[in-house]
């Protein structure tokens, strides 16, 4: 499951450069795509996965084009409700971080690969939908889409889906067993846990 995690997040962050100009979803994932792996393979690799620097550009490029506040809602699914306001500004800022960190990471081993962008479709509005990509680079292609939300007047990811699976469902199961077992608080400190390795 780490590897799945690990290339759904580098499909969603390899996308995620403030875009020139982009007219709509579609180009704001071209733009992105070519933007950010042009930054990223300009770095030097890191030999323990560490780097300064991409973190800077994951910071300064990527953390803006995703909605962590929604990915953190859907990912906490039902029990999203559960949390005080408090406590969803917590798990939005610790999931973020640890997905940042779990990028930061992964792509070193994945820098080489690249994103074609296939087509776009709704999903039941002009305000949301699916941009359809691959990565190419190594072997067969992977399929990855990307979901974006333009709710807010710019187009914002809120999932990516590489293969079928879903970054958002990858951990709503197990964010599901900490609120049954912990309470929301639970959540919180397993975030908290994994951010501080």
């Amino acid at each position: 499951m780490r590897n799945t995690i690990a290339l759904l997040l580098l499909s969603l962050f390899v996308g995620a450069a403030a875009p020139a100009l982009a007219a709509g979803p579609e180009d704001l994932v071209k733009t992105m795509a070519s933007e950010v792996t042009a930054s990223v393979r300009s770095l030097p690799p890191a030999s323990n996965g560490v780097n300064p620097q991409l973190t800077a550009i994951i910071e300064r490029e990527l953390v803006p084009r995703f909605d962590f506040g929604r990915i953190s809602q859907i990912a906490m699914g039902r029990n999203w409700s559960k949390a005080s306001p408090a406590e969803q500004k917590q798990i939005t800022y610790e999931f973020s971080h640890l997905l940042i960190r779990t990028y930061s990471n992964a792509i070193n081993n994945l820098r080489d690969m690249d994103v074609a962008v296939r087509s776009t479709r709704s999903n039941g509005s002009d305000a949301d939908v699916t941009v359809r990509t691959q990565m190419v680079g190594r072997g067969s292609p992977t399929a990855i889409d990307y979901s974006l939300s333009n709710a807010t007047g710019s187009w914002k990811v809120y999932d990516v889906q590489v293969e079928g699976i879903s970054l958002v469902a990858a951990y709503r199961d197990e964010f599901t067993a900490l609120v049954s077992s912990d309470g929301v608080q639970g959540v919180i400190a397993a975030l908290k846990k994994k951010n501080t390795k």
